[in-house]
């Protein structure tokens, strides 16, 4: 039993890891035999993998078809926007409260790992070392439950659009809206440090959700 839970949770991070790699992208049909024979085992962990992700909302099953990877809406996109601003703000002043050089360091190797990851145009992984930098800040705070917390939220907000989308321009932004919240948190700027995240989020969300829900503009938080 613990053997079979044990090769549910492998092919469970297996299937994410393609999510975010976007080898499976949303809208896909996910198919049993073909999983399974990528990843090397029987179809009962595939099975059991696939519905935790569906009742987590990362997929969808209907019946007779299967499971495709979910499609965000709009409403949710709002909400987990809503969750993301709330954390970030609520972490950001006890994050400075509790600064230290190896907090600020480690802050300041997510940032130069995101802009590495831009200037290479290495774009595949950019979402998850943009997640690794705010996820460094959240660290500081000292808090156990915020890193997973907030990966969640993210991932459920990026896994849901294909990397080809992604408009350069953007990415580049990014890394100066980056360097001015890393700036304002070694000043222990509270106050800026607030604004540059309240701004961050806000510039994200309207060049974001045009790109999501298929409207006019190409840009890209």
């Amino acid at each position: 039993m613990a053997e079979q839970k044990n090769l549910t949770l492998k092919v469970y991070n297996n299937i994410k890891q393609m999510m975010l790699n976007y080898e499976i992208v949303p809208g896909q049909r996910l198919v049993f035999v073909d999983l399974a024979k990528e990843l090397g085992v029987s179809r009962t962990p595939v099975n059991n993998a696939l519905s935790i992700l569906a009742k987590e909302g990362y997929l969808d099953f209907v019946p007779n078809q299967g499971y495709s990877v979910h499609k965000l809406t709009l409403e949710e996109a709002e909400s987990l926007y809503e969750i993301r601003l709330i954390l970030d703000l609520g972490i950001i002043e006890k994050a400075i409260n509790h600064l230290t050089p190896e907090g600020l360091h480690n802050i300041k190797t997510r940032k130069k790992e995101y802009e590495a990851s831009v200037e290479s145009r290495v774009y595949r992984h950019v979402f998850q070392k943009d997640m690794k930098f705010h996820s460094a800040i959240g660290e500081m705070a000292r808090n156990i439950y915020f890193r997973d917390i907030y990966t969640d939220i993210y991932q459920r907000i990026f896994l849901r659009f294909r990397t080809e989308q992604l408009a350069p321009d953007r990415l580049f932004e990014i890394i100066d809206e980056h360097d001015r919240l890393y700036n304002a948190i070694a000043n222990k700027d509270i106050p800026l440090a607030k604004k540059m995240v309240k701004e961050h989020t806000e510039i994200s969300k309207k060049n974001l959700f045009p790109l999501i829900f298929n409207e006019v503009s190409r840009r890209i938080a």
